[in-house]
């Protein structure tokens, strides 16, 4: 990297101020507790958890594109094969970062693990979480001595793919089985999460490359130009089946008199709407879409880098108004104590770690990107 060494200062200032900040408020929790959150007894998934989804989410996306070279022996994506097992490694650590302190306790997540029950798709999904990292940590320094061929290097790119795409059908699945809320129950809860993982790991990749190429000033190799150009097709196809499972959706509920429906679409719209889009569909799918769509502007690095960024925001904001609009509406003996809709935002604390979440992410990504030569692998 050729940046200047102030603005890299600068930027390890920046990261290193969130992580205090970030470290004050895991204390505060750690030794207050629970209470520091804005969450009640109908509404116990709160900002912190939609953190865990969206980076878990994330990361599993980004182990799946970089199966594309490791398992299906895609050699074009070879280029960033490395650097994509580091992003999803690091974006994996910052989604535990978010999900233990959601926990209240950070030995409630060893606990979990040692007393398993197996019926519990929260369970499996922590379980199968905690598999892709270390798996993704084995297969991370095995490309980083020069190891792809070898028996245990395969083992581990097929097993983080595994991982990987089971991942996000069981997050889906702790959603698609509560019978009690009927806008998260069913099957298709589990599929918009591996679609939506796709998304946003495609668009994380496209978005760090891109912002690394102009943030080291130093011109995109060609092999490197090649797979962006491809990781933007895998993109854009994604983003347009997510816009399509979006609409369905979208009439499902405006078509129903449920009344768990009828208050989310009331409730759900918490950053605005158009109509009956959200705004976070209209800036964070519909848009990128167009902008992909147009074959004068898709092939150029700054639309791509725009329409990226509104995908990981926009993604951001869909995980968060699905999680909060379904609890919204107290049942069985709850509904008695609490309005008929449970308004929710989120305390400072929360806020605090979502940065110290996103921070520690991003402190991974620097030191990696400077010491652990991403862009090729060592000699054996």
């Amino acid at each position: 990297m050729t940046a200047s060494k102030g603005a890299y200062v600068i930027w390890l200032g920046l990261i290193g101020t969130a992580i205090a900040a970030g470290l004050y408020a895991a204390f505060r929790l750690l030794t207050e507790g629970h209470y520091l959150f804005n969450a009640n007894d109908v509404l116990m998934w709160s900002l912190p958890l939609g953190v865990y989804i969206y980076l878990a989410l994330t990361s599993s996306g980004l182990t799946l594109l970089a199966s594309l070279p490791m398992v299906f022996g895609v050699e074009k994506f070879e280029p960033i094969a490395k650097r994509t097992v580091f992003l999803a490694i690091a974006t994996l650590v910052g989604g535990f970062v978010a999900i233990g302190l959601e926990l209240g306790d950070i030995f409630h997540m060893a606990y979990i693990m040692i007393s398993p029950n197996l019926s519990s798709p929260i369970w499996w999904m922590g379980f199968i979480y905690s598999v892709e990292l270390v798996v993704l940590i084995v297969k991370f320094q095995r490309l980083h001595v020069g190891d792809r061929n070898s028996a245990l290097s395969k083992a581990m790119g097929h097993i983080s793919f595994a991982a990987a795409l089971v991942a996000p059908l069981m997050i889906g699945s702790v959603f698609g089985l509560t019978e009690s809320r009927v806008s998260y129950f069913g099957p298709v809860m589990s599929i918009y999460c591996l679609l939506m993982a796709v998304l946003s790991g495609t668009a994380l990749c496209l978005f760090y490359n891109l912002t690394l190429s102009k943030v080291s000033g130093d011109k995109m190799p060609d092999a490197h130009a090649a797979v962006c150009d491809d990781v933007t097709r895998i993109f854009t196809y994604t983003l347009g089946t997510v816009i399509v499972f979006t609409l369905v959706k979208v009439a499902i509920e405006s078509a129903t008199v449920i009344p768990d429906f009828l208050n989310y679409r009331r409730y759900a719209q918490i950053f605005g709407g158009i109509g009956k889009l959200n705004t976070e569909v209209l800036l964070g799918l519909f848009l990128p879409f167009l902008l992909m769509a147009v074959p004068s502007v898709q092939t150029r690095n700054g639309v791509r880098l725009i329409a990226a960024a509104l995908v990981l925001l926009g993604t951001m904001a869909m995980h968060m108004e699905i999680l909060i609009a379904g609890q919204s509406r107290p049942i069985g003996p709850k509904a008695e104590q609490f309005p008929e809709v449970v308004h929710y935002a989120p305390s400072g604390y929360e806020w605090l770690v979502m940065l110290f979440s996103i921070a520690v992410a991003l402190m991974l990504y620097t030191l990696g990107e400077r010491y652990l030569k991403l862009e090729k692998t060592a000699e054996p």
